[in-house]
């Protein structure tokens, strides 16, 4: 029976262009932040056809995006001295007020017009964004010098498993993405989106037992949006979703 699940921090690299990326009407920048399909530094891949459904309207990930309420933030979670799994696992399933940098309007694949390493296309997370909250104006500032690129990391839960000597790192649940500093794959940042003007990992491993400690003690409505998470985590693992702890605002018997 499977046991373990990973939260992997993957930020996506880019390619020479001069920098120079616009601004819709609204302040949104249209740029990659992810991949599937695709290798990361470590030569570990993300496969589309096991994440394709977290893509879909019905997911948790595409209704907080259709709700407007899908954030990120500045930095992944970093684990803190003498935190325990548990505890760090609550960290991840959780979007800080304090530390969000980030707005996401849309989230989709494109599959033709983002090309990895070897020149050839990939599946291409997409976003629409805008820089938001109390780190807002970094990002800001970085979107706009175009001798700086912006990179992002998807915060999610994966499960590894080898298929002919790779490690397949196949997603199932997507937390949010955060603007990071340093790129681990080859496509998610600034100087790769389509709509330029042409001129370090890491990881945890989490038991069953680690998410479901996780979701219990945390109160108010950040329990709300990590409950969430917790329960499609359960789900795609097959895991019995009744040990989870129902907190009183929704429990609706």
């Amino acid at each position: 029976m499977l046991r373990e699940v990973k939260f992997g921090c993957t930020a996506l690299m880019g390619t020479e262009k001069q920098g120079v990326l616009t601004a819709d009407s609204d302040g949104y920048f249209e740029l990659p932040i992810g991949g599937l399909d695709v290798f990361n530094s470590a030569g570990e891949f993300y496969p589309y056809q096991e994440a394709k459904s977290l893509f879909e309207q019905s997911s948790s990930l595409m209704r907080r995006v259709n709700t407007a309420c899908l954030k990120g933030e500045y930095g992944h979670p970093k684990r803190q001295p003498g935190q325990s799994y548990d505890e760090y696992a609550a960290r991840i399933l959780q979007i800080h007020e304090q530390m969000i940098c980030v707005h996401y309007a849309e989230i989709w694949l494109d599959f033709n017009s983002v090309k990895g390493p070897n020149g050839k296309p990939i599946v291409a997370i997409m976003a629409r964004l805008k820089p938001s909250g109390p780190y807002g104006d970094a990002l800001s500032k970085s979107l706009g010098n175009k001798n700086e690129d912006v990179c992002f990391s998807i915060r999610s839960f994966t499960n590894d498993v080898r298929v002919r000597g790779v490690n397949n790192r196949q997603l199932v649940e997507v937390v949010t993405w955060d603007y990071v500093n340093e790129p681990g794959i080859s496509i998610a940042r600034k100087f790769k989106s389509p709509g330029l003007e042409s001129f370090t990992d890491t990881e945890a491993s989490f038991t069953k037992e680690h998410i479901q400690k996780a979701v219990e003690p945390i109160e108010g409505m950040a329990m709300e949006s990590a409950q969430i998470a917790a329960q499609a985590i359960f789900q795609a693992f097959g895991w019995d979703s009744s040990a989870l702890t129902t907190p009183k605002f929704l429990d609706w018997s």
